[in-house]
Formats: C-alpha cells, structure tokens, sequence
C-alpha cells in the first residue's frame, strides 16, 4: 500500500520559472531585483490560472498564488514596470484588484534584444533602403524646421521691431539727440538678451535720467544688477535707486576730492592716481567690485613684486580673478597665491626644469616712497 507523502503534493504544484534573459538583459531593461521578483510571481500566476490562448492575469489572482506579496508594494512595482513599458495594465472593472496584467511588452523587448545580439537568427536588413528612407525623413524635418524658424523670426522680429523703436524714441526725446551706435547695441542687449519689457525699460531709463545717468556703460551697468538681483516692478526699482545708485553716488562723492585711501594706494604702488580717470577705477574695485581697501592694496603688492613696469591694468585682472572666484580677504588670497605657486612648482618638476624663484616673482618689496628716502639719506 502506497502511502501519502507530502514531496509529491510539492511536485504537484510545480516550480516558479523564470526566464533567464531577464538576468541576462537585466541591467539594460533597468530592473531591479524587486521587479524581478515581481515578474516571477506573474509568470507562475500565468502558468498556474491561464491557458495559452488567455493572455493576462488580475492582480487578484496573483495575491491569492502568492499570499506574501503585499498588495500596495505590488502595484508600486507594476506601475513602475508599466512606466518602463515591460508590461501593460488594463481595468477591466472598477478596483485595483480586478487590473490585468500583460507580459507581450516585456517578451517583445526580450525578442528584440536577442535579435539584436543574434543576427543569424533575423535576414540581413537592407541598410541601404534604410538609410534612403532616413535621409529622406531629415530632409523632411529640415524643410519643415526652416518653415518654423522663419515663421517664428518674421513674429519676433516685427515685435521686437516696436519694442525697439518705442524704447530707442523714448531716449532721444529725453537727452535730446539721436540714438548713438553704443546706445543702440545697447539698447539690443536689454532687449534681447535680458529680455526685458519696454515697459519696465522705460521706467529704468526714467530713473536714470532723472540722476543724470547718460552713460550706455553706467546704464548696462544698473541693468546687470537689475537682472541678477530679479527686479520687476516699480517698486523694486526705486528701492534699488535709493539703496544703491542714490547712496553710492553719495559716497563717491563724499571722496571725490580727497581720498586718503587712494593717495595711499598711489604712494604704495608708485602709480599716479591724480587723473580721474584713475581714480574712477579705484571707485570700481572698492564699490562696483565690492572689494575692500586692505584687498586692493594686496592687489597692488603683487602687482609690484611680479612685474617690473606694471599698473592699474595688472592689478584689474588680480581683482577679476579675485571676484570670480568670491576671495573676499588678505588670507584667502594668500592661500589662493600659494597654491597658485605650488601648481607651478610641480609644472615644472614634471617637465624636468629647474625651478628658479627670481623667474616667476619678486619676494622683496620695498615701497616707491621708502626707496626714494634710502635713497636721499645714501
């Protein structure tokens, strides 16, 4: 008499399948060892509830094959599947239990896939034909691109033509003259680039005329600041008069015809800062820039010990590398020259040079004034 084990009750209900392209091909369908699992459970729902020519099983089948999915996590995951395109969901009635479930997305990628990594298996494809129709959809695409652009640019070009010519009539009713090239080219650039409205223009050229703003570099300037700080009302912009266009002028002025820092800078440097024009661009370091008086003279001393003939267009450029780079104080300037110097030294070293430190900078320093009264005193 035969008995009852359980080993065949275990048989009996089959084994789970799963195919071995999906670990093959796992990493470029971009699954993850959730999903696999996932596509497991599907498939031997499948094998286990429906007959060939059925395709799809519910989500409620497959809770009740596999009881230790959790259902909320298992339809997270054949969203994201479906997301992907490996599988397709259907509703076929109201509840989340009721959705079906398609593999036909996922076996057509795989068959794709294999094909493409096997081409004995498909007919050479004719890559001449191909490469016609291809050409002939460019061509296609270019021909109707070209339509788009000039249909686009005869719009942008009639709008921006009024924009142009009311702003542009605004300015020579107001200083009196006719539109200058620099105020033109200008005038494009806020336009344009900026993209602001005539409208808010017209109310930043207002302000700037009524402070005797005339200057297309000053104004390009203000509209920088406008654009970078996100100004787009009236309020904004008076607020950005008072607190920066109306107090700066002020201090410029409070300086303008003695500055203590700037003879301190001229008698450190050896560089004549009488002319205004020099002394403009000391203005511009300390408030345009930002920089303070300490980084400014720290500027100048290296301009004085790296060059022999040097001026206030080498100590410009220290303070634009300086901005770009937001160094703000003496020692991250120091430690900004540091590195510098190392970067050099082992440029040289791997080019088998010797390194000699007279090249590349003058360590001792001594003031134009002090050297003059060693020099009375010899």
């Amino acid at each position: 008499m035969h008995h009852n084990i359980a080993s065949l009750e275990i048989i009996r209900w089959g084994y789970a399948n799963i195919p071995g392209a999906l670990f093959h091909y796992g990493q470029e369908l971009d699954l993850e060892i959730e999903d696999i699992g996932v596509l497991a459970a599907v498939l031997y729902t499948f094998e286990r509830t429906r007959p060939l020519f059925q395709t799809g099983v519910s989500l409620g089948q497959v809770l009740q094959v596999c009881p230790l999915a959790n259902k909320t996590k298992l339809s997270r995951r054949l969203n994201r599947l479906e997301k992907m395109g490996l599988i397709t969901l259907e509703s076929k009635s109201r509840g989340s239990s009721n959705k079906h479930i398609f593999l036909e997305p996922l076996f057509n990628r795989l068959e794709n896939l294999i094909m493409r990594d096997h081409s004995y298996i498909t007919p050479e494809p004719d890559y001449d034909a191909q490469i016609i129709e291809y050409q002939k959809r460019i061509e296609q695409l270019e021909l109707q691109l070209e339509k788009e652009k000039q249909r686009g640019s005869v719009e942008i070009q009639n709008h921006s033509d009024g924009n142009y010519k009311k702003v542009a009539d605004f300015i020579s009713k107001k200083t009196g003259n006719l539109l200058s090239v620099k105020m033109a080219n200008e005038l494009k650039k806020w336009l344009e680039e900026m993209a602001f409205t005539p409208e808010f223009l017209l109310c930043m050229l207002e302000l700037c005329f009524e402070r005797n703003i005339f200057n297309p570099r000053e104004i390009s300037g203000i509209t920088r600041d406008l654009k970078e700080y996100s100004v787009n009302s009236v309020e904004g912009l008076e607020l950005y008069f008072q607190k920066y266009i109306d107090e700066d002028k002020s201090r410029l002025a409070k300086y303008k015809q003695f500055d203590p820092d700037i003879m301190e800078f001229g008698q450190f440097t050896g560089v004549d800062m009488n002319a205004e024009a020099r002394k403009n661009v000391y203005y511009k370091w300390r408030y345009d820039w930002g920089f303070s008086h300490n980084m400014i003279m720290k500027a100048g001393e290296i301009m004085c010990q790296r060059t022999k003939n040097g001026g206030l267009e080498y100590i410009d450029s220290v303070l634009n590398n300086w901005l770009t780079k937001e160094i703000r104080s003496p020692e991250d300037a120091e430690r900004e020259i540091k590195e510098f110097k190392a970067k050099k030294v082992d440029k040289s070293a791997d080019k088998n040079k010797v390194f000699k430190t007279e090249q590349i900078e003058y360590e001792l320093y001594v003031p134009p004034a002090t050297l003059e009264e060693l020099k009375s005193k010899v």
